[in-house]
């Protein structure tokens, strides 16, 4: 079962803040979440996992 995380999971994954999560994606530092309706936005931990993985080998 995939596992998704809320905004608030994403900024302590990384130890930023929730605004900054959602810059980082305007920025493209981070992959766009899912919608799952108009208040439920998701990130797929899988997706994060190999976005971390292609800027760590990228660095």
């Amino acid at each position: 079962m995939k596992k998704y995380l809320t905004v608030k999971e994403v900024s302590h994954r990384y130890g930023i803040g929730v605004s900054t999560v959602w810059q980082w994606v305007k920025e493209g530092l981070l992959p766009t979440p899912r919608r799952f309706g108009q208040r439920c936005t998701r990130w797929d931990a899988d997706v994060l996992d190999e976005h971390d993985n292609k800027t760590k080998s990228a660095a």
